[in-house]
């Protein structure tokens, strides 16, 4: 005859809460919308960005960048993305100017251009983290943790 011992109320409530608060800020603390404007040589387009601290690099849509001019990579290369396939196909490169929140980052910065994207820009943590951007993802915003934002170059 076997027992089967049931697991106490108390640890089966607290791994469910656990769970809950980890499945809460993984969705939550993770994505922001803002304004951005992307500025090549003289063309200049404003489009609603996402600032996802879950992507290690920033990306433009196809559409935004050939009307702002990219270099086309002579064959397309794979990367990972939270996209619907988890797969998408990088096509090029668009080196821009980058102003977030009325401001002009002091550097240019290099965006991944791909096809099929679901927003116009994704900005990753290459542009975040140097500047140290917040995301507020329960409020949808973000700011700049001092203003106006610098760069230490070693």
């Amino acid at each position: 005859m076997r027992f089967k011992f049931a697991e106490p109320k108390t640890a089966t409530i607290f791994r469910r809460v656990k769970q809950r608060k980890h499945n809460e800020s993984r969705v939550m603390a993770r994505r922001a919308l803002s304004r951005v404007r992307l500025t090549v040589q003289d063309r200049q387009m404003d489009a609603e960005a996402v600032f996802d601290t879950g992507s290690t690099r920033s990306f433009v849509s196809l559409p935004l960048a050939e009307k702002l001019g990219y270099m086309r990579y002579d064959k397309p290369k794979e990367v990972l993305l939270a996209t619907k396939d988890k797969k998408a196909s990088m096509v090029g490169e668009l080196t821009a100017r980058v102003t977030i929140l009325g401001y002009e980052l002091p550097l240019s910065h290099v965006f991944g251009v791909i096809e099929g994207l679901n927003h116009d820009i994704v900005i990753g943590m290459d542009i975040m983290e140097p500047y140290e951007i917040l995301v507020d993802a329960k409020e949808g915003r973000v700011s700049y943790k001092r203003f106006p934002p610098t760069i230490e170059i070693i």
